[in-house]
């Protein structure tokens, strides 16, 4: 067939037209048959007059139903009547305008035209209009293939969380791939872990992603627990680790009636064909993704379709991998810092404590509350910033290198600057490791706050090295923070500045530190004044305090910063459980020493340690007769332990050593040592204090 007109109407515009010669009929009648594209041309009530092979069989029409008919009346077989009426209106052409249709000769797949229209005139008139329409059905498709991939690329992974990565692939896949997709992942993926290789058995699954069309929900919650029946698509697909494409729902009823919840969403959102994929990455299964195609995309999955599929698991399941193994490196990193964190706060006579913790994905919070000698007590807190597993291990160091500090009596300021040389040394090894050259980690940092407390003289020092300040809640209330010099970060070399005041018994210290304080201020300080109204409840308890805390302050951070409260109510130690004397460095002095002392113990009623105590005295008040200046200062302090206090105004330190069987001298601390729990030395402003502890018996 070559061109083609309707019998009656060729001499008319034969007529009209600018008569051709034979050789021109015959190159128009060769272009007619030949060409690839359809052609078609109208007259100016938007008949088609003549119509080429190429373009019939893109109606799917024959000739006697398309020569002479009304372009409306054929736009259901190829709508291009909107397009002519343009050209005819605006006498001008309109070039390769985009037309999607599913003609009724191929209802269950989209067809793709580049429709050109030109505009036909004789001597200025208007006497109708051409097209020219070419078949771009599969360029078409290779470049949505092509954008769908690129925003998968660009969209999915954009975090380390698997459920939001899973929602990422249902966003981009619906609803320009599917009507739905639902994504399974296995239960072990949330906490880190995957099995190698296929999965025969039916492993417990949670749903997390589903996107449909509005109006359609899944078979199961995102969040919930899925399940699939023996045998499925979905089971197959884990058996052996292809996907599957059934491009008939229809044929698939036999399977359908083992699982009746999907069977269910499939009816109800009138599913015609899917696709099962099982999401891999180096053999380690992770779960499924699923997509479904109902009424919006009438042609079935196909072949394509399925290597599309394919492809966009891939790449969600490299990103939900990455999720996992981070993961499994946080899950490892946040037991490490508890485990090394103090699981109860110690029973003191100086404190009540308590505090709240919640692990972050960055950086690593540490604290404790560590005994000092004479019934005061140590608070400490601090933070590491980082994003893996060094951050818990330095944290860890810090916290054991305090604990140590903390047991030689320092004071706050010089606690950390001895805190300091230990930062500067583990900055050296990080920066020396080759591990940390090749991954370009930031530069070694700290930051950490302490202070002790007496429970007798109620006086607080505090030091802080780039820490915020502790808070402080009165009894009455009023909460203000300690006025403590905020110092460099740890690993600076710089000295620290030491704060000194006396604190009302009752009174509330509150020592926080949260991850995001440098990264987001105006968030960290929005919590800190949220703090402050929680702190400013002078009649809770610490542990109250630190339940209200994590519920309406520190549940509102982001999941990567992580946050630490310590909480701790001072005391004051009653005035009859402390016994102080002055004697003068005399010989006699040892004598009277120890006659006070054993009157002291036997109003406590510690008869029965008198004799330890009476010889640790006089050991004690000998060396300073001996070996020391100034008065001889004795104190004894009952709590749960009994201690032996000596001061004197010398700062040579004591020697514990061996004497040998003809030395007279040099048992005394020996002697100390073995009788008592602890023993130490602290050293103050004009002298020093040798301490002794011992045990008492359970009340």
């Amino acid at each position: 067939m070559g061109l083609i007109m309707p019998r009656g109407q060729r001499h008319d515009h034969a007529d009209a037209g600018i008569t051709a010669s034979n050789g021109a009929e015959g190159f128009e009648k060769a272009l007619f048959e030949q060409a690839r594209a359809g052609l078609e041309v109208y007259d100016t009530d938007l008949r088609v007059l003549r119509a080429n092979p190429a373009v019939l069989a893109m109606r799917g029409l024959p000739a006697s139903r398309v020569i002479g008919a009304g372009l409306p009346d054929l736009d259901s077989h190829l709508p291009l009547s909107p397009i002519i009426r343009e050209v005819m209106a605006g006498a001008c052409p309109v070039f390769d305008r985009p037309v999607s249709t599913y003609p009724p000769a191929d209802p269950g797949n989209r067809h793709d035209y580049a429709v050109t229209g030109y505009p036909l005139q004789e001597r200025g008139r208007p006497i109708g209009a051409a097209s020219m329409i070419h078949d771009v059905t599969d360029q078409v498709r290779r470049q949505e293939e092509l954008d769908l991939l690129s925003v998968a690329r660009a969209r999915i992974g954009s975090s380390l969380d698997a459920v939001r990565t899973a929602q990422e692939l249902t966003e981009i896949a619906v609803p320009s791939f599917a009507d739905a997709t639902a994504v399974d992942l296995l239960e072990s993926v949330f906490a880190g872990d995957a099995p190698v290789g296929p999965v025969t058995d039916q492993p417990p699954m949670r749903r997390a992603g589903f996107k449909a069309r509005e109006g359609q929900y899944g078979a199961y919650p995102i969040g919930g627990t899925s399940h699939f029946a023996v045998p499925t698509p979905y089971t197959q697909a884990l058996a052996d680790l292809r996907p599957r494409l059934v491009a008939s729902v229809v044929s698939a009823r036999q399977w359908l009636a083992n699982d009746r919840l999907r069977a269910e969403f499939i009816r109800r959102a009138g599913v015609h064909s899917l696709i099962v994929t099982p999401l891999t990455v180096h053999g380690l299964v992770l779960g499924l993704a699923s997509f479904y195609r109902a009424g919006s995309h009438p042609e079935p999955f196909d072949e394509e379709d399925l290597s599309m599929a394919t492809q966009l698991a891939a790449r969600t399941a490299l990103c939900v991998d990455n999720a996992r193994r981070f993961t499994r490196e946080h899950t490892v990193a946040t037991t490490l810092q508890r485990s090394l964190l103090p699981r109860t706060a110690p029973l003191t006579a100086a404190v009540e404590s308590s505090h709240c913790y919640m692990p972050g994905r960055y950086g690593a919070h540490w604290f404790d509350v560590l005994r000092l000698s004479s019934c005061r007590i140590g608070l400490v807190i601090g933070f590491v910033p980082g994003e893996d597993l060094l951050a818990s291990v330095v944290m860890g160091r810090l916290r054991t290198a305090v604990s140590t500090l903390a047991a030689m009596d320092l004071p706050p300021d010089e606690l950390l600057v001895h805190l300091d040389d230990v930062a500067q040394r583990l900055a050296r090894e990080q920066d020396s490791d080759p591990l940390a050259l090749q991954h370009a980690r930031p530069p070694f940092t700290a930051s950490c706050v302490y202070l002790t407390y007496d429970p007798i003289s109620r006086r607080c020092a505090a030091a802080s090295a780039g820490h915020e300040s502790p808070l402080v809640t009165s009894p009455q209330g009023v909460v203000s923070g300690l006025d403590v010099p905020r110092g460099a970060p740890l690993g600076r070399g710089v000295p620290y500045e030491l704060h000194t005041t006396e604190l009302s018994a009752g009174s509330l210290l509150s020592l926080y530190s949260d991850g995001s304080a440098d990264r987001y201020p105006a968030e960290a300080d929005e919590r800190a004044n949220q703090l402050r109204e929680v702190v400013a409840d002078a009649s809770a308890d610490p542990t109250e305090i630190c339940d209200t805390a994590a519920c309406k302050v520190l549940r509102g951070r982001a999941p990567e910063d992580g946050a630490a409260l310590l909480v701790a109510r001072t005391r004051c130690l009653a005035p009859d459980h402390v016994a102080t004397w002055t004697f003068p460095p005399e010989p006699v002095s040892v004598r009277e020493a120890r006659r006070a002392t054993r009157d002291r113990l036997a109003q406590w009623g510690l008869e029965d340690h008198v004799f330890v105590t009476d010889l640790v005295v006089s050991e004690l008040a000998t060396n300073v007769v001996r070996h020391a200046e100034g008065a001889i200062r004795l104190r004894l302090i009952l709590d749960r332990t009994l201690t032996v206090e000596v001061s004197d105004d010398a700062d040579t330190a004591p020697h514990l050593r061996h004497a040998r069987l003809q030395d007279e001298g040099g048992r005394g601390l020996f002697l100390v040592a073995s009788m008592t729990r602890h023993w130490g030395t602290r050293y103050e402003d004009g002298g020093k204090t040798i301490w002794a502890e011992q045990s008492l018996p359970a009340a």
